[in-house]
């Protein structure tokens, strides 16, 4: 590592009780035999364990090498879930809860019913995370970008079930993850520049593009038709009939069902923009058993114009979208009526800075080693020069190493709960 990123490495560490708010003694630490399991939950176009291309370029981590391999070299089990990369919160937190367990995704009958699509999914057969209990063995969620609502709702399902689902449910087929009888099996959730706000990337207002639901119809077309039944990533949308199979036997038909997703509110592009995450954020609370954490990154500047600019060494997939981001402009209502203005323009390339420290609806504190609260956020030290694509392995600052302890730092953290 170079002299100048040891400078600032030291610098942080100093000003901040740690890079990322752990002593720097900590890497040292050995961690604790019965330190709860850690389950990460990628966020939009990612992926995790049992997807093809995990094993040519990890999710987490990629460029620097497997996260999950250097956790549990360290002592740590850990797991990367895989679910829907596109798809909703709802639909993604039945699928996680369904590879925890190795049970079949049973997306709810009032869900299915007002979606449109099959109530039933794949069936994972192992679990993800043998012997998940609420005794000795508790999760610690790990989620990057939209896998933070994901882990959200999944806790939210966990501990108070759904009261539509046990309306709609047939006697004798109530999926478990809508009973409310799995609480306290959520240890504690971490975000990792999550737009729990929403993000402007996805407004039409800012830059006159909706930036998610371009790259989001991009990633639709090469995951599921170019990629031969999900080599590269899957994308799990058989229970809307979207399937590589499907697509040779009837293409428009699946072209058609295509456009009917996108322009539906079942997935990701409704659920990040500023009025659906409101609205997600309507059917989640902070859960008084659960220890919360937030990351937010800035690799964005003021420019002397009032604009946002990225930094040198933002990855190139982010620049326009950044640039987008952050052009100062009127401000202006959404339809919602949420106002957006100078606050939301500094970003990481793809979610305000704003959106990534907390929901707005939940309580929140600075974080602080000597006193931490469970059912409320800690919001951590801002991680400047990080962008989006950094929190899996980008890289922008400490090399690949620096990625690594990143996570053996916050593996530690979670080790104190």
């Amino acid at each position: 590592m170079s002299k100048r990123i040891i400078s600032v490495l030291l610098a942080l560490w100093l000003s901040a009780g740690g890079l990322f708010g752990i002593s720097a003694q900590a890497k040292e630490a050995v961690p604790k035999k019965d330190c709860c399991p850690i389950v990460f939950v990628h966020g939009m176009g990612g992926w995790g364990d049992g997807a093809p291309i995990n094993g040519i370029m990890p999710h987490w981590g990629m460029t620097a090498g497997s996260v999950k391999s250097y956790l549990n070299g360290q002592g740590y089990e850990c797991y990367a879930a895989s679910v829907g990369p596109i798809s909703s919160a709802w639909d993604r937190a039945c699928e996680l809860y369904a590879q925890i367990t190795g049970a079949r995704v049973d997306y709810g009958a009032a869900h299915a019913a007002a979606h449109n699509h099959d109530r039933y999914g794949e069936d994972y057969g192992k679990p993800l995370v043998p012997g998940w209990n609420a005794k000795d063995r508790k999760l610690h969620l790990i989620g990057h970008s939209f896998g933070g609502a994901t882990a959200r709702l999944f806790a939210q399902l966990c501990e108070k079930g759904s009261v539509a689902e046990r309306a709609a449910t047939p006697a004798g087929e109530l999926s478990p993850l809508f009973s409310g009888n799995l609480n306290g099996r959520i240890a504690s959730i971490t975000t990792l520049g999550a737009p729990h706000n929403g993000s402007t990337a996805s407004e039409p207002n800012v830059g006159g593009i909706n930036v998610f639901a371009t790259v989001f119809k991009a990633m639709m077309v090469m995951g599921e038709i170019v990629s031969l039944q999900g080599v590269i990533i899957p994308f799990r949308l058989g229970h809307f009939g979207i399937s590589f199979k499907s697509f040779w036997r009837a293409p428009w038909k699946v072209v058609s069902t295509y456009k009917n997703f996108i322009d539906g509110s079942d997935n990701v592009f409704s659920d990040t923009n500023i009025d659906g995450a409101a609205a997600l954020n309507k059917t989640i609370q902070c859960l008084p058993g659960i220890t919360y954490f937030s990351y937010a990154a800035q690799m964005s500047h003021d420019d002397g114009k009032g604009n946002q600019v990225p930094n040198d060494g933002m990855s190139f997939l982010f620049k326009s979208a950044s640039k987008a981001m952050g052009l100062k402009r009127e401000p202006y209502r959404t339809a919602g009526g949420i106002l957006i203005g100078d606050e939301w323009l500094p970003n990481d390339g793809l979610v305000n800075v704003i959106s990534a420290l907390y929901p707005f609806n939940e309580p929140h504190k600075t974080y602080d080693a000597k006193n931490l609260k469970t059912g409320i956020w800690q919001v951590m030290p801002m991680i400047e020069n990080w962008d989006h694509f950094d929190f899996g392995g980008g890289q922008s600052i400490g090399g690949a190493e620096g990625v690594m302890e990143f996570y053996l730092a916050l593996a530690q953290m979670l080790e104190g709960i």
